[in-house]
């Protein structure tokens, strides 16, 4: 059995394939329009505080919708930066154990965990799509729109984590932020 290659980076002078170039591209396509939805959420997040705000403190009338509003974005820009952070390494993890590993260990140990997210992405698609389903029959409190267009951002943000992680794997990504940015440099593919 031959070693595993390292994940993010092709030997010098290797070709590099060209579905690794799509899958990269693409990757990158997905996550520069999920990093706009996130940023424009975020403002209509922060809009919404400061209109609740100002009209609680000066108005003397808090509106129930922008508190409302901006508890069901936090949990859309969640889900969905999630997504959008995947492909660079930029969700939290806890690395001590695998740091004192040696190299080819780390590599098979990065793998289950891969494993293991798709597992649990998988099943957040499945479950969040039956919550959503059950949520269709009732309305938010404020805005009186369906309960599930809060809730469709789990199996959705959980698709497009599943994708993004796909496709990092298929480009050659590196397996976690430390092989990224290990000097301070990104190093992409």
């Amino acid at each position: 059995m031959s070693a595993l290659p390292t994940p993010g980076y092709d030997p010098p002078g290797a070709p590099s394939a060209p579905w690794r170039a799509r899958a990269d591209r693409l990757a990158a396509l997905i996550e520069r329009a999920l990093d706009i939805c996130v940023g424009l959420m975020i403002l209509t997040m922060a809009a919404a505080i400061c209109w609740q705000v100002f009209a609680r403190y000066v108005l003397a009338a808090a509106p129930g919708w922008s508190e409302e509003l901006a508890r069901y974005l936090m949990i859309w820009v969640t889900m969905i930066g999630g997504a959008a952070v995947l492909r660079s390494g930029g969700q939290m993890a806890v690395t001590s154990f695998l740091d004192r590993l040696p190299p080819r260990w780390q590599k098979r140990l990065l793998v289950v965990r891969d494993l293991a997210m798709v597992a649990v992405l998988v099943l957040l698609i499945f479950w969040g799509a039956r919550l959503t389903d059950i949520m269709t029959v009732q309305e938010t409190a404020s805005l009186q729109v369906s309960k599930a267009w809060v809730y469709v951002a789990l199996p959705l943000g959980a698709a497009l984590m599943l994708v993004m992680l796909v496709l990092a794997r298929l480009a050659g990504s590196a397996y976690r932020a430390a092989d990224v940015f290990e000097d301070g440099i990104e190093h992409t593919t």
